[in-house]
This record gives C-alpha cells, sequence and structure tokens, in this order.
C-alpha cells in the first residue's frame, strides 16, 4: 500500500495493533498453564481477528494471510477439534514474532517481509482437526468446493464468483424443496443475480457509518420478496460489526465446505409471497450479524427467524465485495420475549402492520467517548511549559522571602501550591502503568526456561504502578537483562533442585511499587544465590582488584562486583550470558536515570535485586550548593546526610584522605578542586561534608556553602558540553543562576583517581 495515503488511518491502526499484539504476547505464554480456558481461547482468536481486518483495510495481505490462519487455529482450539500442545505453542509463538516483524517494518514504513513458507504450511496443518477422518463429500460440497477453488489465488473470491455460487446453492436448494416453493427459490435466485451500483454501494456505507439500517430496496432493487426484521429494535451497527464487513472486503472472502453444505440442508422454504411482501423493508441486528458470520467464514448462512419455524429464505446479493442478506420473517405484531418465538403471519392472510420499536434504553458512556488520544509530542511540551513555571515560580519564592510585603508573600504562596498541583496533574498524564514493560516478560522467560531445559514459574507483582513514560521506555532494556541473569545464573536445573531439596520449578518474582516520589523495582528469585568468596576468586582472577583489597569488602561489597565491566560467574561463554557486559550496562543505565541499585544474596536460597529510580525524569529534587561563586546540584535521591567539619580532624588511609563517621572511615574528596581550577591548591580548614551514597558505598563531599533543597527543571548541556564527566545537564536556579547538575558515579569515574 501507500503508506502516505491513508496515514491517519495507519495512525489509528499501529496504535490499536500494538496494543492487541503486546496482550497476545502475554494470553499466548498464559494458554500454555491454561490450555482449556474458552474466554482465553476466544479472546486470542478475537486478537488475531482484529489485526487481519485492520490489515485488509489497510491491503497489507502479507499481514492478513499469517494472521488468517492463525486464526483457523484458534477457531478450531476452541471448537474442540484440537488440542493445545508444546508443538503447536512452538509455531504460534513463531507466527506471533513473524506478525510482530511485520508491524515493526509497517511502522517504520519499510516494505513488508512475509513470513516463511515453511511457517504458514505449519499453522495450515494445525488449523485442520487433529483426529477427524475425511469424510466422503457429497455432491453439493464437491460442487460448492469447485467453485471455491476457482477462486483467484490470493482467497479472495471475486463478484462474479460469489454470484455463480449463490445461484448454485439456491438452484440446489430449489431441487430439495418442494415442488410448491419452486416458484420462490426461482425468484430468489434470480434477484441473488442482481448487481448491485455504485450509488446503492456509497448508500449502503451511509448506512455502516452510522445510521445503522440497511433500506433492501437501496441495497437490492430487484429482490421480489422484502421481509420483515426478526426484532423490533433499532439497527445500530457498532464499531466491531463495521470492522468485520471491512474485514470481508480486504481480507479472506472464502467460505467453509462443510458449513455451507450444512446450511443448504437446514434452510427452511421460503416464505409464501403474500406475507413476504407484506414485510418491512429494513434489516434488523439478527440478520446483520448473521450476515457477518458468513462474511468471517463461519460458513453458516443466516437463518433469518429461526425462531419462526420454516417462514424464511435467505437471499445474498453481491455489492462489489460486500454481499448483503436480504430476506427476513414477519414476527407477530407484539414482540415476544427473546427466549420464545414469535408466530409467523398466515400465508394467505396480509401481515399486520409491524409494532413500532421501543427505544433502546440510553447507554452509559462507554470508554471510548470519555478518553482522548493526545500525541506525546504535546505532552512533553506541555511539561516543558509547566517547567519554565516551575523555575518562575522558584524565582517568586526567592523574592517573596526577601520582601516585607505581607500581601505579595501570601500570593506567592498561593502561585506555589497552584503549581505544585499543576505539576502534579501535568505529570500524570505522562504516566504509564509498569505492565507496559512487564508484559514481555512472560514469553521470554518460557522461551528461556525451554532452551535451558529448566523448569520457571514468572510472578508479576504490582503492574499497575505508574511512572515516567519516558522511564518505562527506559527500563525496559535493564529489566531485561537483570530478568535474563535471574533465570540463567539464578535457578538453577531440576535435578540440582530436587538434590538440594527444592521444588523442581524455580521461581522468579518481579515486583513494582511506588515509595514517595520514587519507583522501586525489584528482581528476586529462589535458586542458588551468591556466594562472596567465589566472587571475591573471579575478582582477583580477572584482575579487577588484587587479593588483599577483595579480602577487605564486605559481602555486600562483593555483590556488587558483578557489576563492573567484564565481570561474570560464568565459565562458558553463551548467546544467554558469559561475557561480562549486561550488569555493567545496567548500572550505567540506572545511573543515567538518576536512580540507583542494590543486591541482596543468600548462599542457597536465593538473590534479589532492587532499583530505586524517580517518577519522573522532567522535574527533579536536588540539594544545590556552591563553590566559590558557582552553582551545583547534587540529586537529591544520593543525598544521605550533611554536616560541618573541622578539616584538621580528618586521616589518611593508603593516601586517601578519609572521615570516620560513626566508627566507619569514608572517602573524603574536596569538589572544587575538581570543578573550578583555580582552587587546586587552596587550603581549606573548615566545609561542610555532603555524605552521597554510590551503590552501596557512601562518599564525603566538601563544599563551600549549603544553598538549601529546590526541585529544578533538567535541561541537556550543548553539544560543546555534552559529554563532560560529571554533568548531567543544567538549570536555573532561584535566584536566576545556571547551574551544572551533578552525575555522581561519572564524576568519581573521573575524578577519584586524583591525587589530592
Amino acid at each position: 500500500m501507500s503508506f502516505g495515503a491513508d496515514e491517519e488511518i495507519l495512525q489509528d491502526f499501529l496504535v490499536e495493533a500494538g496494543e492487541i499484539l503486546e496482550q497476545l504476547s502475554e494470553q499466548l505464554v498464559e494458554l500454555e498453564s491454561r490450555p482449556d480456558d474458552a474466554d482465553l481461547l476466544n479472546a486470542i482468536f478475537r486478537g488475531f481477528h482484529t489485526v487481519k481486518g485492520g490489515a485488509g483495510f489497510l491491503q497489507l495481505n502479507e499481514l492478513v494471510e499469517c494472521c488468517h490462519i492463525a486464526e483457523n487455529v484458534f477457531d478450531i482450539l476452541r471448537k474442540g477439534e484440537r488440542r493445545v500442545d508444546a508443538e503447536l505453542m512452538d509455531v504460534v509463538l513463531e507466527a506471533l514474532d513473524a506478525v510482530n516483524s511485520m508491524f515493526t517494518e509497517v511502522r517504520e514504513r519499510a516494505p513488508i517481509t512475509a513470513a516463511t513458507p515453511e511457517l504458514l504450511a505449519a499453522l495450515a496443518r494445525l488449523a485442520e482437526p487433529q483426529s477427524a477422518d475425511a469424510a466422503p463429500a457429497s455432491p453439493v460440497a464437491e460442487m460448492i468446493e469447485e467453485l471455491v477453488v476457482e477462486g483467484d489465488s490470493s482467497g479472495d473470491i471475486t463478484d462474479n464468483e460469489f454470484e455463480q455460487l449463490l445461484d448454485s446453492l439456491n438452484a440446489v436448494k430449489a431441487e430439495a424443496e418442494a415442488p410448491a416453493a419452486a416458484a420462490p427459490a426461482q425468484t430468489a435466485a434470480e434477484a441473488a443475480s442482481d448487481e448491485i451500483t455504485d450509488a446503492e454501494f456509497e448508500s449502503l456505507l451511509d448506512q455502516l457509518h452510522g445510521k445503522g439500517q440497511f433500506a433492501v430496496d437501496a441495497v437490492a432493487p430487484a429482490a421480489a420478496a422484502p421481509a420483515a426484521p426478526a426484532k423490533g429494535d433499532s439497527s445500530d451497527i457498532t464499531d466491531d460489526e463495521f470492522e468485520a464487513l471491512l474485514d470481508q472486503l480486504h481480507g479472506k472472502g472464502n467460505f467453509a465446505v462443510d458449513a455451507l453444505e450444512s446450511a443448504i440442508a437446514s434452510a427452511p422454504a421460503p416464505a409464501a409471497p403474500a406475507a413476504a411482501a407484506a414485510g418491512s423493508d429494513l434489516i434488523s441486528d439478527h440478520e446483520f450479524e448473521s450476515l457477518l458470520d458468513e462474511l468471517h467464514g463461519k460458513g453458516k448462512f443466516s437463518e433469518v427467524g429461526t425462531a419462526a419455524a420454516g417462514s424464511a429464505s435467505t437471499v445474498a446479493t453481491p455489492a462489489a465485495k460486500a454481499p448483503a442478506a436480504a430476506a427476513a420473517p414477519k414476527p407477530a405484531a407484539k414482540p415476544e420475549p427473546k427466549a420464545e418465538a414469535p408466530k409467523p403471519a398466515a400465508a394467505a392472510a396480509p401481515a399486520p402492520a409491524r409494532a413500532p420499536a421501543t427505544p433502546p434504553p440510553e447507554k452509559p458512556a462507554s470508554e471510548a467517548e470519555t478518553t482522548v488520544r493526545v500525541d506525546t509530542a504535546r505532552l512533553d511540551e506541555i511539561m516543558n511549559m509547566v517547567g519554565e513555571l516551575v523555575l518562575v515560580r522558584n524565582r517568586l519564592v526567592r523574592l517573596g522571602l526577601n520582601s516585607g510585603d505581607e500581601a505579595m508573600q501570601k500570593a506567592v504562596s498561593n502561585l506555589d501550591v497552584v503549581t505544585a498541583d499543576l505539576q502534579t496533574a501535568v505529570m500524570k498524564t505522562r504516566m504509564q502503568p509498569i505492565k507496559k514493560v512487564f508484559g514481555r516478560f512472560p514469553r521470554l522467560v518460557r522461551d528461556l526456561a525451554r532452551q535451558l531445559k529448566k523448569e520457571i514459574n514468572l510472578e508479576l507483582v504490582g503492574e499497575e504502578t505508574d511512572l515516567d513514560k519516558n522511564l518505562v521506555e527506559a527500563l525496559a532494556d535493564p529489566l531485561v537483562h537483570l530478568v535474563r541473569n535471574a533465570v540463567d545464573h539464578g535457578i538453577e536445573s531440576p535435578e540440582e533442585r530436587e538434590a538440594s531439596g527444592k521444588a523442581r520449578g524455580g521461581r522468579v518474582v518481579l515486583a513494582a511499587e511506588q515509595e514517595g516520589d520514587h519507583i522501586l523495582l525489584s528482581i528476586s528469585d529462589d535458586g542458588k544465590g551468591m556466594d562472596p568468596n567465589v566472587l571475591r576468586a573471579i575478582a582477583v582472577k580477572r584482575g579487577v582488584m588484587d587479593k588483599d583489597a577483595a579480602d577487605r569488602l564486605s559481602d555486600t561489597e562483593c555483590y556488587n562486583l558483578i557489576f563492573a565491566p567484564g565481570f561474570s560467574t560464568k565459565t562458558e561463554i553463551s548467546d544467554v550470558s558469559g561475557r561480562g557486559v549486561g550488569m555493567d550496562v545496567v548500572k550505567t543505565k540506572i545511573s543515567q536515570l538518576n536512580g540507583s541499585i542494590n543486591i541482596y544474596s543468600t548462599k542457597g536460597q536465593g538473590s534479589k535485586i532492587v532499583i530505586k529510580v524517580p517518577l519522573t525524569l522532567a522535574i527533579m529534587p536536588t540539594l544545590m550548593v556552591m563553590l566559590g561563586n558557582q552553582a551545583f546540584a547534587f540529586p537529591l535521591v544520593n543525598v544521605n546526610e550533611i554536616f560541618h567539619l573541622d578539616l584538621s580532624t580528618t586521616n589518611v588511609v593508603d593516601g586517601q584522605e578519609v572521615v570516620i563517621v560513626r566508627d566507619k572511615a569514608l572517602p573524603l574528596f574536596y569538589l572544587k578542586r575538581w570543578l573550578v581550577s583555580s582552587a587546586a591548591h587552596e587550603e581549606q580548614r573548615e566545609g561542610h561534608v555532603v555524605i552521597l551514597s554510590v551503590g552501596t558505598q557512601r562518599i564525603g563531599f566538601v563544599v563551600d556553602q549549603l544553598v538549601g533543597q529546590e526541585e529544578v527543571v533538567i535541561k541537556p548541556l550543548g553539544k560543546m558540553l555534552q559529554g563532560t564527566p560529571g554533568m548531567s545537564g543544567a538549570t536555573i536556579t532561584g535566584d536566576g543562576r545556571i547551574a551544572l547538575i551533578l552525575d555522581v558515579p561519572s564524576m568519581l569515574k573521573r575524578y577519584a583517581a586524583r591525587r589530592i
């Protein structure tokens, strides 16, 4: 298709299909543990069907073909004609991967790569009943099959072929019926061959787009016997019904042979002309739904008015790839309850007038009517404006404190409150549930477990926890690394677990919760845990540190060795792990998000990794400090404590100046000597010490002056300064100065090796 021609429709398809494909990934993994869940099978069937319908409307034929066969597989499953097994799940998941790949190509406006013939053949084989013996075909079935096979190779049925099929079906039905019904059957067959004009087709589309009622004279003017609808309700066409019709117009149109044969055998005799002629010219919801069933390939011709025994026949007219039904029974004037069959009018008597339709009760507003899709770029723009407002607020608060005007101070205080509320409200519009990330892990764990021949149960906790959209996307890769490590390194093989008295199946828990203005994410397992002594030995062997330094490490510090570049406990490199790269990347990424990561482990019982990140990246609470006349900001999440210190009381250990805090020596650095060149050799007798937490370590920085806590809007550095070690961005302070925001981990890597 031409992507530019239907850009708006394409964007809607990308949004809807993207959500459906995410759900399908979760549902398919869940299906392995609940293979007999009818609701789940139906949900998966609908998912593939909806994607197929949208792709068919956009003429994405490769996507349509794969989804269509996958849909057939689940149609067989929900009918109970095949069981869910490992082979079927492998093929279906491979098909989902192919659909996702094609979907990505559509999103990137790249040429679509169709699924492999081998995959389509495997799907087609699974779309057949598992143990059903091939029954001898009846003459009717052979005739239908011959007509269907004559369709073009793409699987679409043309107008002429559809007309021939209907003519043949009606002819066969006429021969099988009583002689008295021969004339009406012939009339119906003739009506079925009428072609629809462009104007009539446009009228049909108008009805589909909201008027909701089909006038038979606008669809099949040559029909001799229009019939009454089966019920008196309004015939509003829903979105699902319209989508299904579009699916037929642009997707697969073949009818199931056996279902068509069954429909012919069970079709009732046509109603008498007098009764039929007296009917209404409108088609009901029930009749249109029956037509949709035919269009989807279910194969059952709508037996409109089955409750009225033997009073209807079905006539279908092709309409430029849009067949429409046009025959229905006439119910009694007084509508009966749904459970009871309405009595048909006598053949020789004039049909009574139809009772006026009772308007349906007013429905509550649907979710679609109370939500609006907004481009994320617009949300980012609003967030930027709120950020500027926060900066102005900070400036006014500072001026208000220095002003003696009580009225001004009160107004500034009110502005402070309103700005904070507005900031919170706008931040919520950017929030997304962490489920968007968690949803990919059931499939990941399932595939890894099969690859590693392990039995693993994944539990997801706190999926509805909300955090900033940018954080959701940024956390995806780090969490993938951590979950893969838990599966590969943490969980033992079933045999090892049984030998150690554990259940064969391992347990991995991925949890999220909100703590103040931060989000806590944890990945825990009940595997073998980590041995500090083994970690020390590996660190020495790989040259990360010498033996004396390794011996001085606490157990917690040993666990953090896994974040060192090139560090791995695996002796063999595989495509899952062993290169010592993943965990280093994880720590770097979490640091870039102004977060922290900690590890807890017990040998033989399992490990737990906890990540702490702010709710949003746009606005950050900081501690403002001064070095000379220059302002700097520490992320408040890293600040542990602050105190004033007589610098003459410090000590030197192994060439590093330290300060004793609660009987523990902490390394002490003079920030001014790192960041202000003119202060390289200045001697300080006293100063403020800010203790920061970096991972599990605590480090002290000497600063000249403390300004206080302040919420700031992070602005990226200019091109000339991007990548500067120790700097993550800049902001404007309450007094109008420009302050640099410090990236403590990268600053330590850059400067900590310097001699003081």
